[in-house]
């Protein structure tokens, strides 16, 4: 997901990626403690509002858009590469028992260990932090990389929306996470997506319904390591 303000995102966007917006979903109504839970989501996404769907209450969000009352929650305007200086830190929102951080950390160039901190400083003792992000070293990648071709795209020119900076390992993002306050609860890598919608840059394509299916059942066939989406639940330690 960018973390720039968007247009609703078309069609395909939603199909390819509901299967995961679905995981999402019930991995916050497993960790939500009570009806009362203060919820934050990072970056406004299609996902904001089915969590506001799903659990029939408010959820704040985080991220580059002007800051306003949405009647379902307050969106906070702050850049998370402004992490990377402790007095620009945003400290009056809070404290949340759920944080979803799902498909952004990607596309931040700041370190993340310094924005894991200042996530962890917006969850109350015990809250929880939803990381969703790219496998770096998917069996796709991998490929690629074999036949000598670059597995990442290039930055690009668009400022607000510059891509994937850098993407990260499970081991690499499990040392991040206990470097940075959390305690690891548990971890999956999936494919948690739909490729007959893996082109949707227009809108309008149409589903690749063989190719898809069946590339929908070989990925999740695949070693975990080798799978496309890592997803770790991790507490605040103290």
């Amino acid at each position: 997901m960018d973390v720039s303000a968007e247009p609703a995102p078309n069609p395909g966007y939603l199909a390819f990626h509901r299967p995961r917006f679905d995981f999402v979903l019930r991995l916050v109504e497993a960790e939500r403690k009570g009806r009362d839970a203060r919820i934050l989501d990072v970056g406004p996404s299609p996902l904001t509002d089915m969590l506001r769907g799903r659990l029939k209450v408010p959820v704040d969000t985080l991220g580059l858009e002007a800051e306003r009352d949405t009647g379902q929650g307050k969106h906070f305007r702050f850049d998370l590469n402004d992490a990377q200086e402790r007095e620009r830190w945003r400290l009056d929102l809070g404290p949340y028992e759920v944080i979803v951080f799902a498909e952004v950390i990607e596309h931040l160039y700041t370190a993340p260990e310094l924005v894991l901190a200042y996530l962890a400083r917006l969850l109350s003792p015990g809250g929880v932090l939803i990381l969703q992000t790219p496998n770096a070293v998917s069996l796709r990648k991998r490929v690629k990389l074999a036949l000598g071709r670059h597995p990442f795209e290039r930055i690009r020119t668009s400022r607000s929306n510059p891509g994937h900076f850098r993407e990260y390992t499970l081991a690499e993002l499990a040392g991040l996470l206990r470097e940075s306050g959390f305690r690891i609860r548990r971890h999956s890598m999936r494919f948690y997506f739909d490729a007959r919608f893996a082109v949707h840059h227009a809108g309008d394509e149409r589903p690749r319904t063989v190719r898809g299916l069946v590339s929908n059942v070989v990925y999740r066939l695949l070693p975990p390591s080798l799978r496309e989406g890592i997803t770790v639940v991790a507490e605040r330690a103290g």
